[in-house]
C-alpha cells in the first residue's frame, strides 16, 4: 500500500488540495474557463494538445472522451508534470518523511493529533506507523485524497503515463521531484500543521466536495472549479494564498518555460492538472503570451 501511496503522491492534486488564489478573476470572467482539451499552435510548428487532468481514479475521469483519445493516440510524445522513475520515487519518498527524529505527535497539539489519528485510522484505514513521522504537507495530501485512491495506482495521470510508455513514444516531465518538493515545503512547519488541522476539521465535507468537483470536471467547467475553490479559501489567513501561489502560479511559469523546449517539436500530448490551465496566470494564457494560439477542442 505504501508504494502505491508514494506513486500517487507524485502528482500534486490541484483539484483536491488547491484553493484558488484570492487574486484570481471572478469565475464568470476567468480566461479559458471552459474546456479540458486545447490545441496549441504556432506558425511553422506542428500542433500539440494540452489536456487538463484530475488526479483521481473515478471512471468518469479516466475514460477518455473520443477527441481526447484521438489526440492521445496520434501524439508522438507524451508530457506530464513529472515522470515517475525509480529515482524520482526515491526522492519523493525520502522527502515525505522527517529524517531528524521529529514526529507529528511532537509537533502538534495533543487534541489536534488525536483528531488526526481518529480520522486516519477510522475513516482512511491508515495505521499510525505509516504517517507518524511524515511531514505535515504529505499527510495533508493523504487527508485530501479520496479514500479509494489512496491504495490505487489507477489515477488518470498514471494511466496515461503507462499507456504512453507501452506505445514506446518519448516521455517528458516538466518538473523534477526536487521542484515539486520545494513547492510543497513552501509553508513553514507551523503553517503546514495549520493547513492540516483545517483539512481534518472539514473532512466530513470532502466527499461531497469531491463529487461536485468531478461533476464540474466532467462538464469541462474550469470556471466552476475555480469558483468552488474560491469558496473554500480561509478568509482569516494568508497562508492559503502564499501556498497556492507556489503550487500554481510559480509552477505554471516553470512548466511553460520547460514547454518552450518541447513545443517546437510538435505532436505532443501534454497532461497536467486541470487547474493549471485557466486564469491570467494559467498555462494557457502564459502560452498565448509566448505567441501560441490556444483553441478549445473538447
Amino acid at each position: 500500500m505504501k508504494k502505491n501511496y508514494l506513486i500517487l503522491l507524485l502528482w500534486l492534486s490541484a483539484i483536491q488540495v488547491t484553493a484558488w488564489s484570492q487574486s484570481a478573476l471572478a469565475a464568470g470572467a476567468i480566461l479559458h474557463g471552459q474546456g479540458l482539451l486545447w490545441k496549441i499552435e504556432k506558425p511553422g510548428v506542428t500542433a500539440s494538445y494540452l489536456y487538463g487532468t484530475m488526479h483521481v481514479s473515478d471512471e468518469r475521469v479516466t475514460r477518455l472522451p473520443p477527441p481526447v483519445e484521438q489526440a492521445f493516440a496520434s501524439a508522438d510524445q507524451f508530457v506530464m508534470e513529472m515522470l515517475p522513475g525509480s529515482r524520482a520515487l526515491e526522492i519523493i519518498a525520502r522527502g515525505s518523511y522527517f529524517q531528524d527524529g521529529r514526529t507529528l505527535r511532537s509537533l502538534m497539539q495533543a487534541e489536534d493529533y488525536l483528531r488526526l489519528t481518529r480520522l486516519m485510522n477510522n475513516s482512511l484505514g491508515l495505521p499510525e506507523n505509516l504517517y507518524s513521522n511524515m511531514r505535515p504537507w504529505a499527510v495533508l495530501l493523504l487527508v485530501n485524497m479520496p479514500v479509494q485512491d489512496i491504495a490505487s495506482d489507477k489515477v488518470l495521470d498514471v494511466m496515461l503515463y503507462r499507456r504512453a510508455r507501452l506505445r514506446g513514444i518519448d516521455l517528458h516531465g516538466l518538473e523534477t521531484p526536487q521542484q515539486q518538493l520545494a513547492a510543497l515545503e513552501t509553508p513553514t512547519i507551523e503553517e503546514q500543521i495549520w493547513l492540516l488541522n483545517k483539512s481534518v476539521s472539514r473532512y466530513s465535507q470532502m466527499e461531497l466536495n469531491m463529487k461536485q468537483m468531478i461533476d464540474l470536471y466532467v462538464q469541462r467547467n474550469l470556471a466552476g472549479l475555480v469558483s468552488m475553490q474560491q469558496q473554500q479559501m480561509h478568509s482569516d489567513s494568508e497562508i492559503d494564498d502564499r501556498f497556492m501561489h507556489a503550487l500554481l502560479d510559480e509552477r505554471n511559469r516553470h512548466m511553460v518555460l520547460k514547454l518552450q523546449d518541447l513545443l517546437h517539436q510538435g505532436d505532443l500530448f501534454i497532461a497536467i492538472g486541470a487547474l493549471h490551465l485557466p486564469g491570467e496566470n494559467g498555462v494557457l494564457h502564459l502560452l498565448e503570451q509566448q505567441g501560441y494560439i490556444v483553441t478549445p477542442v473538447y
